[in-house]
């Protein structure tokens, strides 16, 4: 998968956490691969439906403290109200979201944020921090009024393969400016039928390229700008 990466091009990912443990696996990576794999740690909402809420962000501050020099951003973290389940511990997942984005603050990191279905819920909890993070909203799925909320509070907005089937998506490309787009894959998932990875980035950055109308040459060179940016890199 790294070599199928480095010959597409891709010379710096970001490895992101959904739990304490894949968090940990994320920092090992970044370890093995200085210079090339990044670390982001962070809790996913869904994992609330699996672990003690009261101890996750603790494990997570602790996890952040012995390990920062590896670790580039908080996330995947966010809201989700893709199931009944899900939006039953909504109010659950809104606490573990502003905690984590106090940890994002405290320690100059930007944020991943995942709000699949439930937008709204999660800029109500951004709107209430003491600050405004800095980050990404990732794998935009919502319409045209969420792109300009999100873009109004200096969030960067990344596309995964979804433009390709979804025309409503593909639509949101265009009115993102350029300097605030990031490209991902969101692997090893959002490619149907197949295991995702990052070497299809390239796939997605062409796409991205035609919807903008502009070349791949200043997607590519505009988005690595953006992403070192973020995530100082």
């Amino acid at each position: 998968m790294m070599a199928r990466a480095k010959a597409a091009g891709v010379g710096k990912m970001i490895v992101p956490g959904t739990s304490l443990e894949s968090s940990k696996m994320a920092i090992a990576l970044a370890k093995k691969y200085p210079g090339v794999l990044y670390a982001s740690v962070g809790v996913h909402p869904e994992e609330l439906l699996n672990h003690n809420f009261e101890e996750t962000p603790l494990g997570l501050r602790e996890l952040i403290a012995e390990n920062r020099e590896w670790i580039v951003a908080i996330g995947e973290i966010g809201t989700d109200a893709s199931s009944e389940e899900l939006k039953n511990c909504m109010g659950e997942q809104r606490e573990l979201l502003r905690k984590q984005c106090e940890l994002a603050l405290e320690h100059d990191l930007p944020v991943i944020v995942h709000t699949r279905n439930s937008l709204k819920k999660a800029l109500e909890v951004l709107d209430g921090l003491k600050k405004m993070p800095r980050g990404q909203f990732h794998c935009f799925s919502h319409d045209e009024a969420g792109v300009k909320e999100v873009l109004s509070r200096g969030f960067c907005v990344s596309f995964c393969g979804n433009i390709a089937w979804s025309k409503r998506v593909a639509r949101l490309v265009p009115l993102v400016p350029i300097e605030r787009l990031l490209l991902e894959t969101d692997s090893p998932f959002m490619l149907p039928g197949k295991r995702n990875e990052p070497s299809n980035v390239t796939i997605t950055a062409q796409m991205i390229a035609d919807l903008q109308g502009q070349s791949l040459k200043v997607v590519e060179e505009q988005t690595i700008k953006n992403a070192k940016a973020l995530f100082k890199l």
